[in-house]
């Protein structure tokens, strides 16, 4: 029979990432930034902030835990229901016959022989009184069960109950079985049915474990919103708090998409787990998805600065946290010290990403080293047209126009029209005006350019002529 906490690891595979992946990160750079004093209001005072809203959830979890240890050690153990103060006792005794072949088929279950058990069994389920045929079902369900036939093994239980003769306390708990074994074998919406039915009927007060494995079967069928409850209820009666079901109510507060809860879901667990990075960036994750970038870079950054984000997907995460809100250098300073600490490899994807960083920052010349370095490796074009474009906008037309000769030599560019075009602008700039107007003709082939590059080459083609007048008048007859 499977257990809840088989259903609770397939929920931890399969969430928490998840959001994470889709989280886009920032952060707070290397160990000299963490040495900077940080003016106050900014990333250090969100830091605090954080600090000290996790340090309310570890308070506010504390004062929870004492809260349900004292009320499971007052709790009533029996419903309050008139049929549960003088629960049902067994209606009958058995006949010497059945008793035998019980007691014989219960051996044979224990030698691990449960077809013997059920063949032994067999005859007696029409004989006898009520108390004999219930009794006698439900030891073939404990031999089916034996054998891991669940629906048989829920059938036999069922045909037990129906005779209305065990003893309530049995009864509770065979409904429980049940819907344990529908579960198990695969039928979810009987296995519901059936735990439901125990939950509503039951004189003995469900246990937390109870509540949870009806949790784990209505998230299998995705009924997320009743599960939330069924957690909650054995979050509360648990004397501890338990990891593994805080995890699994945060699963399902994620497929319901709420998010503010789940936030403070994740704080509670870093409150119990400090030290466990993955906390860590799924809150940032949650931060993100609730447009709080400020936070989620707060978070990040802390998490940086205690040595929690080592994998290269994770320091890329913080990276593209920092461009989304536009904190390009701390993403470049980012990724240059995990570049030289050995964090993620030196390749066209991480490179290309540092060079962005200083674009965007406006840092010249590190950028223009970034690119130099990632275009040297990297098999298409492009890193040399935006080094091309970089001289350009620094009024570097020589420099600009060579390295845009050598995306166009390089190729693999997704539009190469825009090359040609800004060839035509570098050649322009330095005067050569029938230079341009070769380049606009090679970008008035490309969608991209064709319609600008023919404005402006009819532009400087009477430019030109003009040019070409003047000189043909000034020159002697």
């Amino acid at each position: 029979m499977t257990s809840h906490g088989n259903h609770l690891s397939k929920w931890r595979l399969c969430r928490v990432a998840t959001l994470a992946v889709s989280m886009f990160a920032m952060q707070a750079t290397a160990a000299e930034e963490a040495k900077k004093p940080v003016p106050a209001g900014s990333e250090a005072a969100k830091i605090e902030a954080l600090k000290a809203r996790q340090a309310a959830a570890r308070a506010a979890k504390a004062a929870q835990a004492a809260k349900a240890a004292e009320s499971a050690a007052n709790a009533p153990q029996i419903a309050n229901r008139p049929e549960c103060l003088a629960p049902r006792q067994a209606s009958g005794t058995l006949g010497e016959a059945t008793s035998d072949a019980i007691r014989r088929a219960s051996e044979l279950v224990a030698q691990k022989q449960p077809d013997e058990a059920i063949a032994k069994l067999k005859p007696f389920e029409t004989r006898g009184q009520p108390f004999d045929k219930a009794s006698v079902q439900y030891n073939l369900g404990v031999a089916y069960s034996d054998k891991q036939q669940f629906p048989e093994a829920a059938h036999a239980f069922e045909n037990a109950l129906a005779f209305d003769v065990l003893p309530q306390n049995q009864s509770d708990q065979l409904t429980f079985n049940i819907g344990q074994l529908y579960v198990a074998g695969g039928d979810h919406d009987k296995g519901i049915a059936a735990l439901k039915r125990y939950m509503a009927q039951s004189c003995t007060v469900p246990t937390p474990e109870a509540h949870m494995f009806l949790a784990s079967a209505l998230t299998e069928r995705k009924l997320y919103d009743q599960a939330l409850p069924e957690v909650e209820t054995a979050l509360a009666q648990s004397k501890k708090p338990r990891e593994n079901w805080i995890q699994f109510k945060l699963g399902v507060q994620y497929e319901l998409r709420q998010y503010q809860a789940a936030a403070e879901t994740l704080l509670e667990l870093i409150a119990m787990q400090p030290d466990k990075a993955d906390y860590w960036k799924q809150l940032s994750g949650v931060l993100l998805e609730m447009d709080d970038k400020d936070q989620s870079l707060a978070v990040m950054a802390l998490a940086e600065r205690q040595g929690f984000l080592q994998r290269p997907a994770d320091l890329m995460n913080l990276y593209n946290i920092y461009m989304v809100i536009d904190v390009p250098m701390k993403g470049g300073q980012l990724l240059e010290n995990a570049l030289a600490q050995g964090k993620v490899q030196e390749d066209e994807k991480t490179l290309e990403s540092i060079a962005n960083a200083w674009i965007n920052a406006r840092e010249s010349e590190k950028a223009e080293l970034a690119l130099k370095k990632v275009a040297s490796v990297a098999d298409k074009g492009e890193y040399y047209f935006k080094l091309g474009a970089m001289y350009g906008e620094q009024e570097r037309w020589k420099e600009s126009k060579e390295m845009l000769q050598l995306a166009l030599q390089k190729g693999g560019l997704k539009k190469p029209g825009d090359v040609w075009f800004r060839v035509a602008l570098a050649d322009y700039r330095m005067n050569d005006l029938r230079s341009a107007i070769g380049d606009l003709q090679q970008a008035q082939k490309y969608d991209e350019t064709r319609r600008q590059a023919g404005d402006w080459m009819q532009s400087l083609s009477a430019e030109l002529a003009a040019q070409q007048s003047q000189t043909a008048s000034l020159s002697p007859n």
